[in-house]
């Protein structure tokens, strides 16, 4: 039994309940649970297609089957493959998914009314007809259910803590020095602006299916059923469920639109990165404070310290995950010709690809919520700085025709900390009017924020806009 003592992947060990609700679109049994809808709702759509027929008593059979597909029966599914099975293909391993799930299905109405009628099951398909609307459903699904609702919950913490402080001004830093002053707000409300727009294109992109046969030329179909629109009735099959129809492909649906997916994923999880790595500096400098957890433990040896770990655990599983995701992104639209299974063989690893990335989410989010501004720190530091006042007051001298005003102010504030005493021998020594003086004289580093508050609240609500454009997409319902 797996443990996670025992579990070669942390996403299925240490850290299997933080990822858990991708089972249902990453296990195998998922991907078997898929094949078998897939399956099953192609022989419920050969009959309203005219090909065969079915009693009510046997329709509802076939779904109930894939309703109530037990571990034990995903279990001999892959016995089946892996193994053999007594009493199924001369109890000889199949070593093939998709071919295992239709012995199973044969042996499971042997005997019953709908025994001759597994003929039909998986008729003129290729295994890869079922696989890529298999895969496309669990990805698109696990992306919709988990990857979305986990990125709104993150941006919702954002925002709130946006909004409730768009006006606290703290010193902004450029090359890691001190530049002019910003707001806390504002620079958190640009994280979740640019959050936003992936995130809505995230929640409306759809994935594409393809049903179409060996090499992709419905030639099975138009040989074994001819006179029929194929091509009309793969369009309504695909469409079925929720994915974009593929019109024209080789024998694999060439997983563009996978790539696409993946891309944005990616730059989700860099932008995420990014504010990771701020916030692990602004708590290391001391802008933000991170809140006392009972119980818990910073250091083995240091008992004073509490590490800003949540943020470091993000950092990594974005990484790892981006790694993963640009391996699939790069490689799952490339095939040798018609068809090879090394993009089967990739997509099994989609799992981890997003487990890492829903790791990352869960972490910046729990990180966040334990931090708040350090009011008093900000202040100091600002006040620390009046030299920042050097960018204004040498825009309004320029205004009032003061030669080389820039250089002026380069000669005495570069390599050099002003203080508001500093600013009043400036204006002393001077020839300004009286206005000009005045106006350089209400400046401070706690005031020279332009537009950022107002830049933040207006951010705030545009993100807010979005989310519930985002929530209607995917039925999210909190």
């Amino acid at each position: 039994m797996l443990t996670e003592l025992l579990a070669i992947s942390p996403v299925d060990g240490r850290y299997r309940d933080d990822v858990k609700e991708l089972v249902p679109y990453s296990s195998e049994k998922s991907l078997i649970e898929h094949r078998l809808e897939v399956e099953v709702e192609y022989l419920l759509a050969l009959e309203r297609f005219g090909i065969t027929q079915f009693t009510d008593g046997e329709r509802q059979t076939l779904v109930d089957t894939v309703r109530n597909l037990s571990d034990a029966d995903a279990q001999m599914i892959k016995d089946i493959e892996t193994k053999g099975v007594e009493g199924i293909n001369k109890g000889k391993k199949t070593d093939h998914d998709v071919k295992s799930l239709e012995f199973w299905m044969r042996n499971k109405f042997k005997g019953g009314s709908l025994e001759n009628k597994m003929e039909y099951f998986h008729i003129c398909l290729t295994s890869e007809d079922v696989n890529n609307l298999s895969y496309s459903m669990m990805l698109q699904n696990g992306v919709r259910k988990c990857i979305v609702p986990a990125l709104i919950k993150l941006e919702e913490t954002l925002l709130g803590f946006a909004e409730k402080y768009a006006a606290m001004p703290m010193l902004g830093r450029t090359h890691g020095q001190p530049a002019i002053p910003t707001t806390v707000g504002k620079e958190l409300a640009v994280f979740a602006y640019r959050l936003s727009g992936e995130l809505e294109d995230l929640a409306k992109t759809r994935l594409k299916g393809k049903l179409n046969g060996a090499i992709g030329n419905y030639s099975a179909f138009e040989a074994t059923f001819p006179g029929k629109d194929w091509v009309l009735f793969a369009k309504r099959f695909v469409e079925s469920f929720g994915l974009e129809f593929a019109p024209v492909t080789t024998q694999i649906e060439p997983h563009d639109s996978m790539a696409n997916l993946f891309g944005k994923i990616r730059h989700i999880n860099t932008i995420l990165i990014g504010f990771d790595q701020d916030m692990w500096q602004y708590i290391s400098d001391e802008y933000i404070v991170q809140k006392r957890e009972e119980g818990t433990v910073g250091s083995s040896t240091m008992p004073q310290k509490i590490n800003p770990i949540k943020f470091e655990n993000s950092e990594a599983n974005l990484g790892v995950s981006n790694a993963l995701l640009g391996y699939f992104a790069d490689k799952l639209p490339i095939s040798r010709f018609q068809r090879d299974l090394s993009d089967s063989a990739t997509q099994r690893w989609m799992g981890p690809g997003l487990s890492a990335a829903l790791l990352g989410y869960i972490n910046t989010r729990r990180g966040f919520t334990k931090c708040e501004p350090n009011e008093q720190h900000l202040r100091a530091e600002l006040d620390a700085h009046w030299e920042v006042l050097a960018e204004p007051i040498q825009q309004i001298l320029r205004r009032e025709g003061v030669n080389d005003a820039y250089n002026v102010l380069k000669e005495l504030t570069q390599g050099k900390v002003w203080n508001q005493q500093s600013i009043a021998e400036f204006l002393d020594k001077a020839k300004l009017n009286d206005k000009t003086r005045h106006e350089i004289a209400q400046l401070t580093p706690f005031n020279y924020v332009g537009r950022a508050p107002e830049l933040a609240q207006n951010a705030v609500q545009h993100v807010k806009g979005v989310l519930e454009r985002v929530k209607n997409y995917v039925g999210y319902d909190g």
